[in-house]
Order: C-alpha cells, then sequence, then structure tokens
C-alpha cells in the first residue's frame, strides 16, 4: 500500500498563487481537447445560470456532433483536503448553468465524502501536484525531491475496492476518459 492510501499525504502545498494555481489548471485542460472543434478555454469565465452569473475558475467550451458543450473547473488550492461541500457548490453551479460536466482540482486531495459524492454524481476529482513529487519512497532516509515547477495531474476516485490514481498528465486517453466519462461508470484506467 501507498503513503495515500494510509491516509499519509507526503505531497506539500504549493508555492503557487491561486491565480497561478487556476492557470496551471487552463492549461492542462487546454492540451486536452486537440481533437474536439472549437476547444476554447477560458481562466475566471463569467457563466449565466439560472440564479445569476457566476464566475468560474476555468471552463472548457466545445462543439462535438454540432452540439455545444460547457465544462466547469474549480480549483481549490487549499491546505487542506476537498470536502463534500465544496463538490455539492460545484454540482449546483452545474445544474444552474446546464453545464455537462464538473471537475474539482486541488492541491491538497480529497476528502472520503468528497469523493464518494463526486463519484454518485458524474464529476471528476483531480490533484495537481509537482512533478518531483510524482515518485515516492519507502526509504525514510532518502532526502525528499527538490519542487521542479512542472505540474502533473492525477485523477482520484473511490471505487468498491478503495482508491485509485490516474496519472492525467501526457495521458490524453486517460484525460478524455474521465473528462467525458458517463455518470455511474468509472474510467478503464488504472493507477
Amino acid at each position: 500500500m501507498t503513503a495515500l492510501e494510509h491516509g499519509v499525504d507526503r505531497w506539500p502545498t504549493f508555492e503557487l498563487s491561486p491565480v497561478e494555481y487556476e492557470q496551471a489548471v487552463a492549461g492542462l485542460v487546454q492540451s486536452a481537447g486537440h481533437e474536439i472543434a472549437d476547444w476554447q478555454v477560458q481562466h475566471l469565465d463569467p457563466v449565466e445560470g439560472l440564479d445569476g452569473t457566476y464566475i468560474i475558475d476555468v471552463t472548457a467550451r466545445f462543439r462535438l456532433m454540432g452540439a455545444d458543450f460547457l465544462m466547469l473547473f474549480e480549483c481549490k488550492r487549499h491546505a487542506s483536503p476537498v470536502k463534500r461541500e465544496h463538490v455539492q457548490v460545484l454540482k449546483d453551479k452545474l445544474q444552474s448553468t446546464g453545464a455537462q460536466k464538473g471537475v474539482v482540482v486541488a492541491a491538497s486531495g480529497f476528502q472520503r465524502g468528497a469523493l464518494e459524492y463526486a463519484r454518485r454524481h458524474g464529476i471528476a476529482c483531480v490533484r495537481l501536484v509537482d512533478g518531483a513529487w510524482v515518485y515516492e519512497t519507502r526509504d525514510i532516509f532518502t532526502a525528499s525531491p527538490q519542487a521542479t515547477g512542472g505540474y502533473v495531474a492525477y485523477a482520484r476516485q473511490i471505487t468498491d475496492h478503495g482508491y485509485r490514481n490516474t496519472l492525467l498528465t501526457d495521458q490524453q486517453q486517460y484525460a478524455r476518459e474521465l473528462l467525458f466519462e458517463v455518470r455511474g461508470e468509472e474510467p478503464t484506467s488504472q493507477g
């Protein structure tokens, strides 16, 4: 078992500002949409909902089979794991705006309740970490890797058998499965 499966978080909090964190997420989303028509990624995009205008951290808009689609990304650069209530707020925004997909991107991971709620409502949970922290070691005497400033994204999912991490960075197939999965289905990739 990895340290994450035991609830220990070895990845440090980012040195990025909240705006830099959101821009890093926008960059990752931008790289995932190369085969879809009119793929447009916006940072701090005002989106009209039934109950007012929301300023969404990152949006992705695209056309597929002649229809317009909207994805909402909420970025949480918190010192502690994302709670269920943050995922619930995104679900409410999805319903109000009519967006087709929601993604929560977190620097410090997710609480179990957030992952369970996200799974039931088809919301993706992604963790953005510094590339230096991709590999963990079991040797407690090994020096910790130094931050690189290069970022890597993982999908964090709860399954019937525990947790699954799926690398998304430079893995377009897995990123597509995460972003375009049908509610209730799990991506076929293993992490």
